[in-house]
């Protein structure tokens, strides 16, 4: 069995594939703090994932699962969520670009990274986690980084999230929380259990009146990410 410590919960793997420990080499935990629970995912949930999923090898499958299971301990017991996002950090402040699948989230953060430099780092450009800690929210890096494989092992405070849309020019504006509500909903793991639930829905509901919020309408272009990287890091 292999112990990581991932997004701040230190937890262990009992894998049957060699996925899982490739892709979390990053997150091995050595320390003495004992793991708050152990996953071992059946072979029939492994199956069942695969088939769910085209292209789907049985290690991809069972580290999906062990993914799922560490969000649902994260959501029950550490006021955190998995958030499908493009998170990208900036002299230490973390924003969060989200969209659906084909949207351009990586395109729009390859050019802050671009622009930015070393400046930029990729938090993950996939599945974050974020949890509220001490009265602040923060992005964890995570090993589950999308087909990209960009992401680090880093906790960083959120400054902004912005949703991204497709536009015949580049504009951004401030949103409310109602509209950006349904779009983070939409974007997270929804729990079958209704107690679970409420507090997934008082977690974003918290997240979107603590951090400033944006919809980006924009280009596949260099000149979106100025203005984005503009605006966001101002708050304007």
């Amino acid at each position: 069995m292999k112990v990581y410590r991932i997004a701040g919960v230190v937890f262990g793997v009992d894998n049957k594939y060699a996925h899982t420990e490739n892709i979390c080499r990053d997150y091995l935990y050595e320390g003495d703090e004992k793991p708050v629970f152990t996953v071992k995912i059946p072979d029939e949930l492994i199956r069942e994932t695969q088939s769910q999923v085209p292209g789907c090898s049985l290690g991809y499958a069972e580290g999906l699962e062990v993914f799922r299971k560490l969000c649902e301990y994260v959501l029950d017991k550490e006021e955190g969520i998995i958030f499908h996002c493009s998170a990208v950090a900036v002299d230490g402040k973390a924003y969060l670009f989200t969209a659906p699948s084909g949207t351009g989230k990586s395109t729009h953060t390859r050019f802050w990274r671009e622009l930015l430099k070393e400046k930029a780092v990729m938090v993950n450009d996939d599945k974050p986690i974020i949890k509220y800690e001490n009265g602040e929210f923060y992005v964890y890096g995570t090993p589950w980084t999308g087909k990209h494989k960009l992401g680090s092992n880093v906790r960083v405070k959120i400054k902004a999230i912005c949703k991204l849309e497709r536009g015949d020019k580049n504009e951004i504006e401030k949103v409310g929380v109602p509209e950006m509500l349904a779009t983070i909903f939409n974007q997270t793991i929804r729990p079958t259990d209704a107690e679970v639930m409420d507090k997934l829905i008082r977690l974003i509901d918290k997240l979107l009146n603590t951090v400033k919020i944006y919809k980006l309408k924009c280009l596949p272009n260099i000149e979106a990410a100025k203005l984005s990287y503009e605006v966001l890091s101002k708050g304007e």
